[in-house]
């Protein structure tokens, strides 16, 4: 005792003495004591003492006697150095608070286990990624994993602490309002003295969002792959990253040959760059564009898409990817040509109908009103058609027509359209001849006396020579407001006056040829309602 306190041997002294040494901040805890002690209670105390400006821990523990009248008389007690251990709680108290600052501080969840799984530490952020005030410490952790990953996480745990080599392995954590998260977690052993595992301290994460993110992105990826449509991604630069199979099914790039290019390898050349820059305004003002587009396979051939283009924004609202969508309408722009065909072109021939060259023809007479120039209509009857029909039948006939339909395109200017009306009756519309009826006259017959011709021209049907010879009827037009149908009711009679004049000619339309018909027209009209009346037999 005379070592520890720094006195001489064999020293003795009062009670003032001694507190002298004590620290100044315990001496009011060991008087408290002291006087508990003469009470009866057990004195045990540790308090700081102060020798030459060194300051050490002591530990005293002491029975007071008290002699018959319970009055206290001696203590017996022992005193004990504790400096090196105090010294060593305080290192243990500092490194705790130094891993209970890390734990809470850092993103990941620590726990320290025993090696039965129970849970001897948490940190806070643990505490609250079950949602939870409640302590978990000394809980099971087992019991919070699913139960189906619950046999699979302990066998990892005791690997683990047999092993000494930590593992990091993904689960299922169920939380205590029953929700469920994803967790990664890595054990680390501590060991004892001899090497023995006593602890194992686990480090988790939450991945849920990571999982439900590779979840979504399956799941648009087999939508993105599944799709009949073709797609593809590209980068706010243009650069694509990914595209489907309908994609190469569709363009014929595999994957390898256009990512890291751009959709400029698709461009087929039918756009101007007014049409790329509206595209470009669009997807800059609304982030969306979509329209038909020509594009060019990988095999050069060029053919219609439907493309919709869609942008993908940060939460800053930054561009960062576009997905785009395309759809070959090849089958569908066929279908509507083909549509678009029969109604305005003759099956057989390929030639305008009817519809066709009333539309033409009303565009015409429109022009000629503005440029004062003469058009005029051709009406061309094969004679004795019904004749071929009847003796060679409909296949040779249609043979027949079908070269016709070829002879009159020969015959005409780009601007001049070839229309068959149905039967054997064709019409050939000449546009833009001389401004003097005169001249037009003249230029018109030149065309209709080609006409023959061509026509009178032997024709190759199966291999027989066969001839045939036209009736030609002309009428002109331009200069007023004129019925379409009037036009080629003259272009008929015209017709009509070649064939009553031996067929194989032409004729011009003449008033007087309209007065007859006029008069012959009343004659008939005049029959029909005399047999109606029965006046006539």
């Amino acid at each position: 005792a005379c070592r520890i306190f720094g006195f001489p041997e064999g020293t003795t002294g009062s009670v003032e003495a001694f507190m002298a040494l004590v620290h100044p901040d315990d001496r009011s805890a060991l008087q408290q004591a002291r006087a508990a002690a003469c009470r009866g209670e057990r004195f045990d105390s540790e308090l700081r003492i102060v020798d030459g400006g060194r300051t050490r821990w002591i530990a005293q523990r002491a029975e007071v006697e008290f002699d018959q009248e319970g009055n206290p008389v001696r203590s017996v007690g022992t005193t004990q150095d504790i400096t090196s251990r105090k010294e060593m709680e305080a290192d243990l108290r500092e490194q705790k608070e130094f891993f209970r600052l890390i734990s809470e501080s850092i993103g990941e969840h620590i726990a320290v286990l025993d090696l039965a799984g129970r849970r001897i530490y948490n940190s806070r952020s643990y505490r609250q990624l079950f949602g939870d005030a409640r302590e978990l410490c000394g809980t099971d952790s087992f019991g919070d994993v699913h139960p189906e990953d619950r046999e699979r996480v302990q066998r990892v745990f005791t690997q683990t602490a047999q092993s000494g080599v930590g593992q990091e392995i993904e689960y299922r954590l169920v939380r205590h309002d029953g929700s469920i998260r994803h967790m990664a977690s890595t054990g680390k052993v501590i060991e004892d003295k001899q090497g023995q595992a006593v602890r194992i301290v686990v480090v988790s994460h939450d991945v849920t969002d990571r999982k439900h993110a590779e979840q979504w992105e399956r799941i648009t990826a087999a939508a993105f792959e599944s799709s009949q449509e073709g797609k593809f991604i590209t980068e706010a630069d243009g650069v694509i990253v990914r595209v489907n199979q309908a994609f190469t099914e569709i363009t014929g790039y595999r994957a390898d040959e256009c990512v890291g290019k751009t959709p400029r390898l698709l461009q087929s050349g039918r756009h101007d760059a007014a049409f790329y820059a509206a595209m470009r305004k669009s997807l800059e003002s609304s982030g969306s564009w979509e329209g038909e587009i020509w594009n060019r396979r990988k095999n050069d051939e060029i053919y219609p898409e439907y493309l919709k283009i869609a942008a993908v924004k940060d939460r800053e609202g930054r561009v960062t990817h576009y997905v785009s969508t395309l759809i070959d309408i090849s089958m569908r722009k066929a279908a509507q040509e083909e549509i678009r065909h029969l109604a305005f072109y003759d099956v057989l021939t390929g030639l305008p109908n009817r519809r066709l060259l009333h539309d033409r023809l009303r565009i015409a007479l429109a022009a000629c009103v503005r440029n004062g120039r003469k058009g005029a209509l051709l009406f061309i009857d094969l004679d004795n058609f019904k004749t071929l029909n009847d003796t060679l039948g409909h296949d040779m006939g249609d043979l027949l027509l079908k070269q016709v339909a070829k002879r009159l395109q020969e015959c005409v200017r780009g601007l001049d359209t070839v229309a068959r009306l149905g039967g054997d009756e064709f019409v050939v519309m000449l546009q833009d001849l001389g401004p003097q009826a005169q001249e037009a006259a003249g230029q018109s017959r030149v065309v209709g006396e080609k006409i023959l011709g061509v026509l009178n021209r032997p024709y190759d049907l199966a291999g027989s020579e066969y001839h045939n010879t036209p009736s030609v009827g002309i009428t002109l037009f331009g200069g007023q407001q004129e019925a379409i149908d009037d036009l080629m009711k003259r272009a008929d009679l015209a017709m009509y006056e070649a064939k009553a004049t031996g067929r194989n000619t032409l004729r011009f339309f003449d008033p007087q040829m309209q007065a007859v018909v006029t008069a012959k027209a009343a004659l008939e009209k005049d029959l029909r309602e005399a047999l109606q009346r029965q006046e006539f037999f």
